[in-house]
């Protein structure tokens, strides 16, 4: 199967990589000279994304959000589809990978939303867990390709559903953050030992993973390790909260945790980790950080 490739960054790097790795014919494009470079000899570099579209059977795309998404597809659909599929692995907007996938089909072509779970050290490692909405017919056919850059995929259910369930994933991780940012500060203020009161919450029916890795980096040591970016989660929780408008009810947890991470940016947090979101509380409780 010839692949197309576009979006070299992070994630998508080392998903193509992989995919070289079993054996596929690559096309790839970034709009990043550095990345591109990066895979010269190893995979053909186009010149734009329309040629990686042209000159594939299956396009995947790995592209910062669900507006690039809509603008790379915009130029597929002017090119003949009939036959052809695109792989959407970026984090998008589910309303927008229906209105997409209507597109596709209507064209004769295949799409499925089929965003990562994971991190660029698990892409790299061909370790990702891929969730898939679209057409079971279409999973099916692309399943091999896509299990040659993950560790194991599922099939979610129709067009979108493969963004819904990451982004409930993301949501749920996230709001964490925004309660521990506003819970262990508070603690602080009123004079209480975190360190100690984040061993006690060790031992209940709190504790879990997400508060283990991120308690200690936000609230005690205060280090705030960068990884998923404030900036990202603002992006993901917008995203989330076109579902709520979609369907018209109101989002009111949501609308809280979109105003805390509004404010993260607005400090100019947008590019440090998401426990950073922290220093909301610790800024307006008076702490130093």
């Amino acid at each position: 199967m010839n692949v197309g490739f576009i979006g070299l960054g992070r994630m998508g790097g080392g998903c193509c990589s992989n995919i070289i790795a079993k054996g596929h014919r690559v096309v790839v494009y970034d709009l990043a000279a550095g990345a591109m470079q990066a895979f010269r000899g190893r995979a053909q570099l186009a010149r734009n994304a329309n040629e990686v579209f042209e000159e594939t059977d299956v396009t995947i795309l790995s592209l910062p959000g669900y507006p690039e998404v809509e603008a790379v597809n915009a130029g597929f659909l002017e090119k003949p589809v009939q036959g052809k599929g695109v792989v959407d692995i970026s984090t998008s907007s589910p309303v927008s990978s229906r209105r997409i996938h209507e597109r596709f089909k209507a064209a004769g072509g295949r799409y499925l939303d089929a965003p990562l779970t994971g991190t660029p050290a698990m892409a790299a490692e061909g370790t990702l867990v891929v969730n898939v909405g679209g057409d079971v017919e279409d999973y099916t056919y692309y399943k091999p390709l896509i299990e040659s850059f993950a560790k194991t995929s599922h099939y979610i259910g129709p067009s979108g559903s493969g963004n819904i369930a990451k982004l409930v994933s993301n949501y749920l991780a996230i709001m964490y953050e925004a309660l521990y940012a506003e819970c262990f500060p508070l603690a602080e203020k009123a004079g209480c030992d975190v360190a100690k009161l984040f061993e006690i919450i060790s031992d209940s029916g709190v504790n879990c993973g997400m508060y283990q890795n991120t308690v200690p980096k936000m609230c005690i040591r205060k280090t705030f390790d960068r990884g998923f970016l404030l900036d990202y989660c603002l992006k993901d929780l917008s995203y989330f909260k076109l579902l709520f408008d979609e369907h018209k009810a109101p989002s009111l947890l949501l609308d809280a945790g979109i105003n805390l991470f509004k404010l993260g940016h607005a400090l100019g947090l947008g590019q440090e980790d998401a426990s950073a979101v922290a220093k909301v509380s610790y800024n307006n409780l008076g702490l130093d950080v």
